[in-house]
């Protein structure tokens, strides 16, 4: 991380290139690789206890450093649990809450945003972006979300706070039923 912020994001900062990326744009947005492209890896958002029952086997780094820190405690917990954003970028609808996890996707230009709160509770939706149908799923079991197309194919996704997406795409919108 190169500890540079870009619209409430953290940029990622490539010692190779010396260029800054921005995960949420999937783009370099600085440097001499400005505009290069980063494929999308899948990732799910979930309990520790959640994934390690779905994966035993996982290993996790040991606690023991040689540092002071306490890797205990959370230094950003208090952030996660306030209601408003880092750097804000936007005037949330009075219907919408700018700290809501989202998963957003961009299609054909378009971006869109779908609050975890209603996949979580609906387990599944269907939407129409760009003239593409779209079958949106939440496995509960391992809060795996997955975006589909008409033709079965992944389309890729980030989930993030919506005030950081927005701030990236000023002109997405957020899914309501």
């Amino acid at each position: 991380m190169s500890g540079l912020l870009y619209k409430a994001n953290v940029l990622m900062y490539d010692r190779q290139s010396e260029s800054l990326w921005s995960q949420v744009r999937r783009e370099a947005v600085g440097g001499p690789m400005t505009g290069a492209r980063l494929e999308v890896l899948e990732s799910t958002l979930t309990t520790w206890g959640k994934w390690k029952k779905k994966y035993p086997q996982t290993q996790v780094l040991s606690l023991e450093t040689g540092y002071q820190r306490d890797y205990t405690r959370d230094p950003y917990e208090s952030y996660y649990e306030s209601r408003k954003g880092f750097f804000s970028f936007f005037k949330a609808d009075p219907s919408e809450e700018e700290k809501a996890l989202v998963a957003g996707i961009v299609l054909d230009g378009e971006a869109r945003a779908y609050p975890l709160e209603l996949l979580r509770k609906k387990g599944g939706l269907t939407d129409t972006l760009e003239e593409a149908r779209l079958a949106i799923s939440f496995d509960a079991q391992t809060d795996r979300i997955s975006i589909r197309d008409a033709e079965g194919q992944t389309v890729p996704h980030v989930i993030l706070y919506w005030f950081v997406w927005k701030g990236m795409y000023p002109e997405s919108t957020i899914f309501k039923p």
